[in-house]
């Protein structure tokens, strides 16, 4: 089951499927995340990638480390605005 869950949020959160081809899936079945796909955290992402690396799939690693670099680019970019927002914007 945990492999399924894996795989099912791997697959949302690289694009290669959506949360409701996932639910199509598994029609009158209950379909499983690990997380939360649309929020996943840091943690949890760590912990798609060492579930990969025991299971020797060091491609889907390689892209949740990507991920990971990206997500956390982004959340910065977004402390930065909300900084700028809050106190004013200085070009010098």
């Amino acid at each position: 089951m945990i492999d399924n869950t894996m795989r099912n949020t791997f697959g949302v959160l690289t694009n290669r499927c959506s949360i409701g081809d996932i639910l199509d899936q598994y029609e009158g079945k209950d379909a499983m995340f690990y997380g939360n796909p649309l929020s996943i955290t840091d943690e949890e992402i760590k912990d798609m990638i060492q579930y990969f690396e025991n299971t020797e799939e060091y491609e889907y690693c390689a892209e949740l480390k990507e991920l990971l670099i990206a997500k956390n680019h982004a959340d910065l970019d977004m402390l930065l605005d909300k900084l700028a927002e809050e106190n004013g914007v200085t070009l010098q």
